[in-house]
């Protein structure tokens, strides 16, 4: 998958018909999973690639939002592993916020995309004033049904309450990769990023990728501190013979939680917690024999 910025004024130079999935994608979950199936009849129609945009930072009440639920280097490796061509990367800003729709559609056809495929409730541009109506007018759109669990519809919102609820069991039933971050550790401790939405202090179990091996463990959260110096949070892994470097970056899959921290005397790593996590492991080994 090849990665662009894009700020809907340049030229990206693809020389290729393009299916374009449009919408923010502050998280990949399972209703956008039905935006992709339809790209992909789509591209098995036609001779052309799939691109898909994604805001690094989603756009709420006409601003920038100060949180997110993912980073979007994780977001990205969901859709390389979903087979998506090209990704543009968009970074928002009042510029992009306050441009007028007809200029996205301009864009458009100079990056060669054919064909639109989004959600029923899509707008885009100043005061969302570019609608689904609006592209039929220069575009082979494809719209896909909303995707619900219980009566409720899949979305970003939904699943950054279950980010702050310490839900991870229903988070990642909704997400198409685990939910994860990825952070640096000095000595094993480390601090969620910046700009995310704040996982609830707890202790859960996570696979974690350090140098493209995957390792198994359990972290305990520890959203108190007060300076981003000081880091609280901290990992313990049953297969790691060696100590990454601080300059690493950590990818951090969370599996499920143990349990939530409510007070001081709650917060810290216990040999049940570590017992819990092995039995986990262990009994999932055994699953797959």
């Amino acid at each position: 998958m090849k990665v662009f910025s894009w700020d809907f004024k340049n030229n990206l130079n693809i020389n290729e018909d393009l299916i374009l999935i449009m919408g923010s994608f502050e998280s990949i979950h399972l209703g956008h999973y039905e935006l992709i199936k339809l790209a992909k009849s789509i591209k098995q129609q036609r001779n052309c690639k799939i691109a898909m945009m994604l805001m690094q930072s989603p756009i709420k009440k006409g601003e920038v939002a100060s949180l997110k639920a993912f980073q979007p280097k994780v977001r990205l490796y969901t859709l390389d592993k979903l087979g998506i061509d090209y990704a543009f990367a968009v970074e928002p800003n009042q510029e992009i916020i306050n441009l007028d729709y007809k200029k996205v559609i301009e864009n458009l056809k100079l990056n060669n995309v054919k064909y639109i495929v989004c959600g029923e409730d899509f707008k885009f541009g100043f005061n969302r004033l570019g609608t689904i109506e609006k592209l039929r007018k220069h575009f082979d759109v494809n719209v896909a049904s909303a995707k619900k669990v219980s009566g409720v519809k899949i979305s970003s919102s939904l699943i950054n309450e279950f980010i702050l609820e310490g839900n991870i069991s229903a988070a990642n039933e909704l997400l198409i990769d685990n939910y994860a971050f990825i952070t640096n550790i000095e000595q094993f401790y480390f601090n969620q990023p910046k700009h995310l939405t704040k996982l609830k202090n707890g202790v859960y179990i996570v696979n974690v990728i350090i140098a493209n091996f995957e390792y198994h463990g359990l972290v305990k959260i520890d959203n108190n501190v007060e300076s981003e110096e000081i880091r609280k949070s901290v990992m313990y892994l049953f297969d790691l013979e060696f100590i990454p470097s601080k300059y690493q970056e950590i990818y951090i899959e969370f599996i499920a939680k143990i349990r939530q921290i409510n007070n001081e005397s709650e917060n810290n790593l216990t040999e049940k917690d570590i017992q819990i996590a092995k039995k986990y492991f262990v009994d999932l080994l055994n699953k797959e024999k």
